[in-house]
């Protein structure tokens, strides 16, 4: 993974969600956000009346967020892409199959602090998703993350979590699902090689990770936006 573009995280009192590293980083670098620079100077709330410390504070947070960041990131090759509200839903053929990734930007994984972390570092998340892989005998069902520790920084392979087998006309919540890790360690190793065949490898992974951290920016500004619209 060639970057970790966002964190969400807490700094003074205002929420700044994901950020992109660098160019220059190295590609499997993935640094939390701990501190920022502000972009424009903030006015003091305490000499302003009704609404106009709000609308001041989302004005410098637009400014910051539409300045700070770019972004060179490509859709994962051979998928076409629909966006529904907050969730990014990518999907191919191969061969008989219907392959199909979805991730919901209000569905991510909380990343795992480090043990030796001498102070409280605000919550940060990484996404979730999962990808369906349909022929008309089922589907299965792989549930995933990018879940690791600070010091495991490495986005070039997501973490399956979960799978599960649909039978044709079942719905996903009444399927039995088993724990990803708890199975067999060659079962894990062909089902990860499954994937990879179908173009669900590292190529992959990064690929998502960065067109996703693009895609929760985009909506991150909209958002501020369009509260800073409904206050004023």
């Amino acid at each position: 993974m060639n970057t970790m573009l966002r964190s969400i995280c807490r700094v003074g009192g205002i929420t700044n969600k994901l950020c992109r590293l660098s160019k220059s980083t190295s590609p499997a670098a993935v640094l939390p956000v701990s501190s920022r620079l502000p972009a424009v100077t903030f006015l003091p709330a305490r000499h302003m009346s009704n609404d106009s410390a709000l609308m001041s504070a989302l004005n410098n947070e637009i400014l910051h967020e539409e300045g700070a960041v770019s972004y060179d990131s490509s859709q994962p090759s051979d998928f076409t892409r629909s966006v529904e509200g907050a969730t990014i839903i990518l999907q191919k053929q191969f061969n008989n199959e219907t392959i199909r990734v979805e991730l919901d930007l209000n569905n991510n994984t909380e990343l795992a602090p480090a043990e030796d972390d001498p102070e409280e570092t605000p919550p940060q998340y990484l996404p979730s998703f999962k990808i369906e892989v349909s022929k008309p005998q089922g589907k299965l069902v792989f549930s995933c993350n990018y879940h690791m520790t600070t010091e495991e920084q490495n986005l070039d392979q997501f973490v399956i979590s979960e799978v599960a087998f649909v039978a044709p006309g079942q719905e996903d919540s009444m399927a039995f699902t088993t724990d990803f890790g708890n199975l067999d360690y060659v079962l894990i190793e062909e089902f990860e090689n499954y994937l990879t065949r179908r173009g669900l490898g590292p190529e992959f992974s990064s690929s998502l990770f960065e067109m996703s951290a693009e895609f929760e920016h985009h909506n991150y500004v909209k958002f501020l936006k369009n509260v800073r619209d409904f206050v004023n």
